[in-house]
């Protein structure tokens, strides 16, 4: 426990709860703390009616919010993590449990002393806010990608101000439809006046979907910085849902790029050079502070991936030398790959692999282009690819539909004598049957071609309806290359094109199609690097064990020599 507040001021210099705050400030802070100390295993108790505000300074604890009717939420908290802020801000505590799954070393602050602070300090109230706001946008979202013990240091959305920016376009469209209106009233002819003015009606109608479509695909985008990773979940609702991330031991350099008007209101982009390739925080507000945040947490992940390394030799070292003595080390294995498991596939499972889904669940996942399940992600080509396939059947069925109503309305009007009315009906129930099912061995050899990315390997998978199947895969290590390509101005506008992936110099993997190639890029890169990483951890044990040998071996000779030259004892 600090014995005094310099001790203290130096940890809270270390929480960025405190971050902006000087060293007066922090001194006033001190004054109000009361530290307390848990062993591991042990338990928080409050006396029922005093409900202070913690702050975990030192260890790990574990968190359980209580509810009536269930057995509460549980979270991990780690250093700079709090808790019981809801009295003050809220007006009514939590009820929750504590117990220190580490030793640990809590700072208390009273309610009436934290309300003081509140009150001197706006820079400790924004920062308390912000990170509560935090808090809750990740207890709220089901971001199961998120480790338990994954501490979440900053999460951004794009600037309101880039809402603005984004909805003039539906704002423009439907000012033309109310010009349209208006001018509706002009006409004197009133069938074209109704007309021109329902048109214009239209456009406002469509304009407003336009403009309620943006403001929910600006509200999808999350840009989150953990002590592990940077991460963008970006979704289009209905279509595409994904999430581009990268260890933070990855990060290779950043920068921020803003425009005029982003100058003007405040936001812009960083953009962050890892081995896998780019990760952007697009429309960001404070640019320079989000890029600040991110290498100070680089550095902070590349010294302690330094120190779990040089405690792992010592483990190590230890263990061969006085195997009684010996610590057990874990290994960090910092920011996991997207939604990466354990194991790997088998060659029966290189096939397509049925998931457990409702009905509705496989029809939406039969046109999701992309999806992402016990780390495997699949795609399908995009769906202008099926419009292709499908508009000659789709067109004839229709066609004969609207032949078969028209030849049987003139023959029960006996306009045409050529066939009875039943043989028309059975000749167009035929015909269009017949193109259903045209339609329908389209559709499903759309739907089979598919293209996966698992945690070891690639597969390319084409199976025709009543054919041949053919499945290729390669491991990701054999991968030499990557490279995208979007064709033609609708390949530019809907965003798809192909992903070539080299495998040696001759043979050659093709993603035909996609959606967002880069997109499917970057997802092989990630990949690509969490198996590098892998087998970079598996081959440093392995000369972790030859080196701690190395040296036990030479403790033992200098031990044997150290003893050799002793007198012997009378």
């Amino acid at each position: 426990m600090p014995d005094n507040s310099q001790q203290i001021i130096s940890l809270l210099k270390k929480i960025k709860l405190f971050d902006g705050l000087d060293n007066d400030q922090l001194y006033r802070v001190a004054a109000f703390i009361r530290p307390v100390t848990l062993k591991e295993g042990e338990s928080l108790h409050l006396d029922g009616k005093n409900y202070p505000f913690f702050i975990v300074a030192i260890g790990k604890v574990r968190y359980t919010n209580l509810k009536k009717g269930s057995d509460g939420t549980s979270y991990v908290l780690k250093h700079g993590d709090f808790f019981g802020a809801d009295l003050v801000f809220r007006g009514k505590p939590k009820l929750f449990t504590l117990m220190a799954q580490k030793p640990s070393l809590l700072f208390s602050f009273q309610v009436e002393g934290l309300r003081a602070l509140l009150n001197n300090m706006p820079m400790l109230t924004r920062n308390i806010k912000k990170q509560l706001g935090w808090y809750n946008l990740i207890h709220s979202k089901p971001f199961s990608w998120l480790g338990e013990e994954e501490t979440v240091i900053a999460v951004c959305r794009k600037h309101p101000a880039y809402l603005l920016v984004v909805e003039l376009a539906p704002l423009a469209v439907a000012w033309i439809g109310v010009f349209v209106i208006l001018a509706a009233t002009q006409i004197l002819t009133a069938s074209f006046r109704l007309a021109v003015g329902w048109f214009g009606a239209a456009v406002v109608g469509v304009a407003g979907l336009w403009a309620i479509w943006r403001f929910f695909d600006w509200g999808n985008d999350f840009y989150i910085i953990t002590d592990e990773r940077i991460l963008w979940l970006e979704r289009t609702i209905g279509l595409y849902d994904s999430r581009q991330e990268a260890p933070l031991v990855a990060i290779k350099s950043g920068e921020t790029k803003s425009s005029l008007v982003g100058r003007w209101f405040g936001y812009g982009d960083v953009i962050t050079e890892t081995f896998m390739g780019q990760v952007f925080f697009r429309h960001v507000g404070n640019p320079t502070d989000i890029k600040n945040v991110i290498d100070q947490e680089h550095r902070l992940a590349i010294e302690r991936q330094m120190t779990t390394d040089i405690h792992a030799v010592e483990g190590k070292i230890r263990q061969k030398i006085e195997p009684s003595q010996a610590v057990t080390v874990q290994v960090a294995v910092n920011a996991p790959a997207p939604g990466l498991t354990k194991g790997s596939l088998s060659k029966q499972e290189t096939l397509l692999i049925p998931e457990q889904l409702n009905f509705w669940q496989s029809l939406v996942a039969r046109f999701q282009m992309r999806r992402e399940a016990n780390g495997t992600i699949t795609y399908r080509k995009h769906l202008y690819v099926l419009f292709m396939m499908t508009w000659l059947p789709a067109a004839c069925g229709l066609g004969m539909l609207a032949g078969t109503g028209l030849l049987y309305y003139w023959r029960v009007k006996d306009q045409i004598s050529l066939l009875t009315p039943g043989a028309i009906l059975l000749l167009g129930i035929t015909l269009i049957g017949l193109a259903f099912l045209w339609w329908l061995y389209k559709f499903v050899d759309w739907s089979n071609d598919i293209y996966r990315v698992t945690p070891d390997k690639i597969i390319d998978s084409e199976r025709k309806p009543l054919g041949d199947e053919i499945t290729k895969s390669a491991p990701l290590e054999n991968i030499i290359g990557l490279d995208y390509e979007r064709l033609g101005f609708l390949g530019v506008v809907l965003n798809f094109g192909n992903v070539i992936i080299n495998i040696g110099t001759e043979n050659k993997f093709i993603f035909y199609g996609i959606h967002n190639p880069a997109r499917a890029q970057r997802d092989i890169f990630n990949y690509m690097f969490e198996h590098r990483r892998k087998k970079q951890i598996t081959d440093t044990q392995q000369e972790q064990e030859r080196v701690s040998n190395y040296i036990a071996a030479y403790h033992r000779q200098a031990e044997d020599i150290r003893q050799a030259k002793k007198p012997p004892q009378i």
